[in-house]
């Protein structure tokens, strides 16, 4: 595989929570005149996300031997990828490699992220699916949170809603000092004509056609990817309030 055969491509990653509308941003983003877009294509980063947290290189690694062959087999000359776990841990190897992709941070409030979370048994740090899927308040690099086996399981998803709006932060800083793309949405946003346009236009994306903006109209109000599990059968925690000012509380910035 050659880099610069990849550097010829147009790349869109995410920076997201899950949780978030990513599956329904792959799904529009189809659209897109010689877009392909997937959500959690194969290979799939939860192969290499836990030992890429504690030794790095496994991330560029992956990228090297499994990521980027599988995105340079694709005959499209955009392709786009909304899997939330690139942002942990697969961006900064991926710019050492010389190659710079589009990144959309797709936004959704810390307390409807943490409250699927938790509905869904997904802990970060705790749960089986926490370890795979979510960064861990273990994990090197991340928010500092004192003595956070302590706190619930509302309060780590929590933490993690945190620790990856500071990532956001970080990479946009990064991408707007070098004018690289940066677009910022939510499923509110994209459901917009507008809002879905202004994105398209953050990243340097072609224009639609009439035809897919019929499409668009048509399907924008479908749910893609509902959480199978039964919110309402899942109590939420008291005084959200105080276990969320707890956790601000309790958070550092990561030592260097």
């Amino acid at each position: 595989m050659a880099f610069e055969d990849i550097k010829k491509k147009q790349l869109v990653f995410t920076v997201a929570t899950g949780r978030c509308g990513t599956a329904f941003l792959a799904e529009i983003l189809r659209l897109v005149p010689g877009a392909a877009s997937y959500h959690e294509p194969k290979p799939e980063y939860a192969e290499i996300l836990r030992g890429a947290q504690e030794a790095p290189e496994r991330a560029r690694d992956f990228l090297v031997e499994k990521k980027l062959p599988a995105i340079s087999q694709d005959d499209s000359s955009i392709y786009i990828e909304t899997s939330h776990l690139f942002c942990k841990g697969f961006l900064e190897p991926l710019l050492d490699l010389g190659i710079v992709p589009a990144i959309i941070w797709m936004r959704r409030g810390h307390r409807e992220v943490a409250s699927s979370m938790f509905r869904g048994g997904t802990i970060p740090g705790r749960t089986e699916k926490g370890l795979c899927f979510y960064l861990s308040p273990e994990d090197p690099g991340v928010l500092l949170c004192e003595n956070w086996k302590s706190l619930n399981d509302y309060q780590l998803c929590y933490w993690y809603c945190l620790e990856i709006e500071r990532r956001a932060l970080q990479y946009r800083s990064l991408f707007k000092e070098n004018g690289w793309y940066w677009g910022e949405t939510s499923i509110s946003g994209i459901t917009k004509v507008e809002g879905f346009r202004q994105l398209l236009l953050d990243l340097n994306l072609p224009k639609m056609s009439w035809y897919s903006w019929l499409r668009y109209l048509n399907n924008r109000r479908r749910k893609v990817n509902p959480t199978s599990i039964l919110k309402q059968k899942v109590a939420l925690p008291n005084h959200l309030d105080d276990l969320e000012n707890e956790v601000e509380n309790l958070i550092r910035e990561p030592r260097d």
